[in-house]
């Protein structure tokens, strides 16, 4: 076969202009400050095809899969929504970077693909293969995992970081999702947030009269008190110290009861999480009946 030189130079020319533009999307992503330059730049860099270079192709060992640059991305709005350190670590041979949170020194946490059915990326704990959230750039949507959320919470390695350090993680997640929706995202973090604790639902609806029942003998097997409501409310209130936990029934229009949680607590200190973290008895009441008193999220973008 006649060697070209002439056109191996010109493909060559235009594979260092892919290299070129490439170049300046990871560098940008680097110096971006604000959440609408976070996120545009990523969306670019997703989009970036660096196989248009038909000759020079990206060396194995600094090419990395999408997840890299969407941990970037989340470790820039992490840092911007909290005073404790957000660090990515890449170990070694690997091409997955890691996120370390200062608030939880003995977890480690990571960002997957999600199924094509879902879209999007899981981030999730990676010693307990736990998921956190989902975060769809494409569709602007940004979704806690309750269900395992609820369970990673209740793991020795957040459990001896301690409540001050769930209530500095959850209050990072808050702050990202804030900022999410400030640029029109599809934002559902529930029972996260310690200011806003109220009308937290419950997926289940007309629970059996066993879910109560069974609170109420946990309780005070750990000398705990559950009193039903009197008067025109019907549940149950949990006081614990200064907080207090109401579960409360309502009625939808086709008369069908739903329910939900109030956490009253003038600190605006706690959450349902860092009561399941605190009280084992409420969190192996939730786990035994999750769906039914597990908070209602975006199930269908948690493909098991």
């Amino acid at each position: 076969m006649t060697f070209d030189n002439f056109e191996y130079a010109q493909q060559l020319k235009k594979d260092l202009m892919v290299m070129q533009r490439w170049q300046v999307l990871v560098e940008t992503l680097s110096q971006a400050e604000t959440t609408t330059d976070i996120l545009e730049v990523v969306d670019k860099i997703l989009a970036f095809d660096v196989h248009e270079a038909t000759i020079l192709r990206v060396a194995s060992e600094h090419w990395y899969p999408s997840t890299h640059w969407v941990t970037l991305a989340f470790a820039k709005l992490a840092s911007m929504s909290s005073l404790s350190e957000t660090s990515v670590v890449l170990p070694q041979l690997q091409k997955v970077a890691e996120l370390h949170f200062a608030e939880f020194p003995n977890a480690s946490f990571r960002f997957t693909s999600a199924p094509l059915v879902a879209g999007g990326y899981y981030l999730e704990e990676i010693s307990q293969n736990l998921r956190v959230l989902y975060w769809d750039m494409s569709r602007r949507r940004f979704y806690l995992d309750t269900n395992q959320f609820g369970q990673l919470v209740q793991t020795e390695a957040l459990q001896l970081a301690g409540l001050p350090a769930l209530k500095s993680f959850q209050q990072r997640l808050t702050g990202i999702a804030d900022q999410l929706r400030e640029v029109d995202y599809d934002v559902d973090v529930i029972g996260i947030d310690a200011k806003n604790s109220l009308d937290l639902t419950m997926r289940g609806k007309d629970l059996p009269v066993d879910v109560l029942d069974s609170l109420f003998v946990a309780a005070a097997k750990q000398h705990f008190v559950l009193k039903s409501h009197q008067g025109q409310k019907t549940g149950a209130t949990l006081q614990i110290a200064d907080v207090t936990l109401d579960i409360i029934q309502n009625r939808d229009e086709k008369g069908h009861s739903f329910w939900h949680y109030d956490i009253i607590d003038n600190s605006q200190d706690v959450t349902l999480y860092s009561l399941l973290q605190q009280l084992p008895f409420l969190a192996q009441w939730y786990n035994v009946w999750l769906e039914q008193v597990g908070l209602k999220d975006h199930r269908e973008v948690f493909v098991e």
